[in-house]
């Protein structure tokens, strides 16, 4: 094992996760700190800071072990310029060199990646896929998010847009997606639009147990699509029956795109266990092509909440590595 430690830092919009870690993956120390997003950028790039600092104090060890930091943000972002672009949820960080500015604070390199690139590198470098060369992971959360890594490398693209797995089309002029197109997985296989789909059917007049939270002003959520399903519910068993064809589709695409040895699956929806793992794995078989039997292992992630700054740390160790800051 490598000798000293890097600093992982992901920056969400509600909350800022950090932790240090060694060579191996094992965490020395974590933490969480508010974001404070509405106290506009000065403030939250403190944070970033402040929670990378915490994180190297909490752990005791002497600074000059500390040998990098990276921070996953969410995009857009650039990894070449270390630039946040335009990120959604942080209004307030519309071109911040994050990179740069982090370094000149803290006196230590520093690498900027996408949080879902990270968190998917922290389950390739420490999680699920550590015993593998090439991965896909999807992020099944309130949105569709992942990570593709090809023969041990982060697949970013030209344009640094690359491995948008959620915004790939599986139903061409199907449901309205939040980034404008029509068919994406993320339309049907997220945990948000996942209940939204249930209350659109209702609203039409399809019957379901779900109808009496919605009369009583209830906001369907996900897992109460799934808890429905469970118990029978015809309509909560053909929304959920949906979302895990469509994913099994994007997971065929990727299977023929990249041809990854792991399928990694993350995020909120994972908690239905083998009720959302069994039908993936058997409709990815039903489609699959019978030229060959390469289809990838389909799994869950096992970092959980920590995937975001176990990754970004992992990601810095892979800059060390390779010298790209």
């Amino acid at each position: 094992m490598a000798s000293g430690y890097c600093v992982g830092v992901d920056l969400g919009g509600t909350n800022i996760a950090a932790g240090l870690l060694d060579s191996e993956g094992n965490i020395k120390s974590s933490l969480s700190i508010s974001t404070e997003v509405d106290k506009g950028r000065d403030q939250v790039v403190a944070n970033i800071i402040a929670a990378a600092e915490k994180a190297i104090s909490q752990a005791g060890v002497d600074r000059k072990d500390v040998l990098g930091i990276g921070v996953g943000s969410p995009g857009p972002m650039s990894h070449r310029q270390g630039m946040v672009i335009n990120p959604g949820n942080l209004p307030c960080m519309k071109n911040v060199p994050l990179r740069q500015i982090m370094k000149d604070k803290t006196g230590i390199p520093t690498t900027i990646e996408n949080d879902a690139n990270a968190a998917a590198w922290g389950e390739f470098w420490a999680g699920a896929g550590k015993d593998v060369n090439d991965l896909v992971m999807y992020t099944l959360g309130t949105g569709v998010g992942g990570g593709v890594i090809v023969e041990s490398r982060l697949l970013r693209g030209y344009f640094e847009n690359g491995a948008e797995l959620g915004h790939v089309i599986v139903n061409p002029g199907g449901r309205l997606c939040s980034c404008g197109q029509n068919g994406c997985v993320e339309a049907y296989s997220s945990a948000y639009f996942l209940a939204r789909h249930a209350e659109e059917l209702i609203k039409q007049g399809d019957s379901s147990s779900l109808k009496a939270r919605m009369d009583a002003g209830e906001l369907l959520r996900a897992e109460h699509i799934v808890e429905a399903a469970k118990a029978g519910d015809a309509l909560a068993r053909k929304v959920w029956d949906k979302a895990c064809y469509y994913l099994a589709v994007a997971i065929i695409g990727m299977r023929h795109v990249t041809n990854p040895q792991r399928v990694v699956l993350a995020g909120g929806l994972i908690a239905a266990g083998d009720f959302l793992l069994a039908p993936i794995r058997r409709y990815a078989a039903e489609m699959a092509w019978k030229l060959l039997d390469d289809g990838p292992e389909i799994c869950f992630a096992t970092l959980g909440n920590n995937a975001g700054f176990v990754g970004a740390a992992g990601c810095a160790w892979e800059a060390r590595r390779t010298g790209d800051w």
